[in-house]
């Protein structure tokens, strides 16, 4: 019987979406799958999960920080003996991660969610760190198109980038026709900056000049809070807020909204386009967003506009005077979002291991 091969998932903190990945992953009978862990929770993650059955180590109980530094790693490491280790990012954790494949001559898996878009800002630093990496790297692994370009802006060869879409699980939201439904505009998200509720709240000012009756739906929490509910009072706009809702309370709130808002200053991708999506809530967003030209389509399920109020404005009154058309793109935006599944983000991962492998190895193919 030919040995498995061993690969280690080193990340931050567990996300609700990559659970069922890696339970998938974890099923898998031709590899020997774990993850580890820097922490359970990050300062701004409220997430209450329910943890997938796969082989998990937590290297911390809570991070009081994001740049997780902990040399526990090591003995780790040594004790799961991998053949290759992924890791998600570049934190002093990761680094130690890499230092020992490195000097065991393990192979590494480099996998970003950023884009060319979020991360051309970075410091000389950020980069000089992903160029000295990357070198040593066998495949890269991204959910977007943007990551790709990413990674090929660096001169990583496209046939080593491979595609693991961030996603959820589409069958637990609903689709009712768009007729039916109860508010004309949504916002979810963090009430933070990077997010941009000002911005949507200016939209929905704007619409309210051709539409009197617009109502509002405004889901999240965040530092924000007061500042954005005492503007909304102010444009005495039509509004329920909910606060922060986790993720089974959000199944139902989606299905109630004609269209999603998703302005953002930047954002690697966006899970909330999947979570518009899957309920055929058709989403307006800009290209900051790593969703944007990938899952959200420019026209067909979705606008992908400039940040301007009245052009935003516009496009969503076109959509919400046109029954049939509205209709349309949130028929297409159901199909769309169909194949970011959990079971495509697993195979672009075994893709990747299987791209590490010599070629004349006999599980050098992984297919689930």
């Amino acid at each position: 019987m030919q040995k498995k091969t061993k690969l280690v998932y080193l990340t931050n903190v567990p996300a609700p979406y990559r659970e069922r990945m890696h339970e998938i992953l974890g099923e898998y009978s031709s590899i020997s799958y774990s993850v580890i862990y820097c922490a359970k929770l990050e300062p701004n993650r409220d997430w209450k999960l329910d943890y997938g059955n796969y082989e998990k180590y937590f290297l911390k109980e809570k991070s009081k920080t994001f740049k997780h530094n902990n040399l526990n790693v090591w003995p780790l490491l040594n004790n799961l003996d991998p053949d290759i280790v992924l890791i998600t990012g570049f934190n002093p954790t990761m680094l130690y991660g890499v230092i020992w494949a490195l000097l065991r001559g393990r192979k590494l898996i480099v996998s970003l969610d950023g884009t060319y878009q979020s991360e051309k800002d970075y410091s000389i630093f950020h980069k000089l760190v992903r160029r000295f990496i990357f070198p040593f790297t066998k495949a890269f692994v991204g959910p977007s198109n943007g990551s790709a370009e990413l990674f090929k802006s660096y001169g990583v060869n496209e046939n080593a980038i491979f595609k693991s879409t961030l996603c959820i699980d589409n069958s637990r939201f609903k689709s009712p026709e768009i007729k039916s439904r109860e508010y004309d505009i949504m916002f979810s998200g963090q009430l933070i900056a990077r997010k941009m509720p000002d911005f949507f709240i200016e939209v929905a000012s704007e619409l309210k000049k051709t539409r009197p009756a617009l109502k509002v739906l405004l889901v999240g929490d965040g530092p924000l809070r007061q500042s954005v509910l005492a503007r909304m009072d102010e444009l005495k706009l039509d509004y329920v807020f909910t606060g922060f809702l986790d993720q089974q309370s959000l199944y139902s709130c989606y299905p109630k909204a004609k269209l999603f808002l998703f302005p953002t200053l930047h954002d690697p991708w966006g899970i909330v386009a999947n979570e518009a999506c899957a309920s055929g809530t058709p989403v307006i967003t800009c290209s900051n967003a790593g969703a944007a030209d990938d899952l959200v389509i420019n026209g067909e399920n979705g606008y992908i506009l400039p940040l301007d109020v009245k052009i935003w404005a516009e496009h969503i009154e076109k959509l919400l005077s046109n029954e049939n058309l509205i209709q349309q793109f949130s028929d297409r935006a159901v199909r769309k979002v169909q194949s970011y599944n959990h079971f495509q983000a697993a195979q672009g991962i075994l893709d990747a291991v299987s791209f590490t492998l010599p070629k004349n190895t006999m599980t050098s193919t992984y297919e689930i």
